[in-house]
């Protein structure tokens, strides 16, 4: 009788400690779907993120290049209808705009319409990329868009000189009344030149230049 007794006692005991076995391995069951379940929101959470920003590069990219041809299409219209330049100059011309980019930290969506500007009053390549470097000196010296000291030499190219004197680029009512355009270009030659070189060595400058080069 007490064996049996003590046997029936064992039994339970056991039975007592499986049930509790059972519940912790259910608990750690659980606890573990849970994670998992978490971790696969988490992980479905990150991989949209990354497949939005994906797609929105992707996007992006392609809309750049859809605007960077249609700007150099413009200019290379631009170019044909006011130069007698030729199918190698105009390519030539693409290449230029390309460098000059990258060497001055401007963006070629900028510098298309300042030269095609430059373009249409001197009805000339050449003259009209003297101006751009101007230009663009004289905008990395004063902080002003390039497109609008772009026009203002345009302008006085076309002999007025009242835009020009409105950018305060230090030169006198006199002078821009009595000198001729090639003379005020010298002297804001000699004003402005090596802007850009200067502005070259500063880390910030550097870092636009990478960033249009990637």
């Amino acid at each position: 009788m007490m064996a049996s007794r003590t046997l029936t006692l064992a039994l339970a005991a056991d039975i007592d400690n499986l049930k509790k076995g059972l519940d912790d391995a259910e608990k750690v069951v659980n606890k573990s779907a849970d994670n998992i379940a978490d971790f696969g929101k988490k992980a479905a959470v990150a991989f949209a993120v990354a497949g939005a920003a994906v797609t929105a590069f992707a996007v992006s990219a392609v809309k750049a290049a859809a605007e960077d041809e249609k700007g150099r299409k413009s200019l290379e219209q631009t170019i044909r209808s006011n130069t007698q330049a030729t199918d190698a100059q105009i390519k030539s011309i693409d290449n230029y705009i390309s460098k000059q980019s990258i060497a001055t930290a401007t963006t070629d969506d900028v510098l298309r319409p300042a030269f095609a500007r430059l373009i249409r009053s001197t009805n000339d390549v050449a003259k009209a990329q003297d101006l751009l470097s101007l230009a663009q000196e004289i905008a990395t010296a004063t902080g002003k868009p390039l497109e609008v000291v772009t026009n203002a030499l345009g302008k006085s190219f076309d002999g007025q000189n009242a835009a020009l004197g409105k950018l305060g680029l230090g030169i006198d009512a006199t002078t821009l009344k009595t000198k001729s355009h090639e003379e005020i270009m010298q002297i804001l030659k000699g004003t402005y030149k090596g802007f850009i070189d200067n502005e070259a060595t500063n880390a910030e400058f550097k870092f636009k230049q990478l960033t249009i080069a990637l």
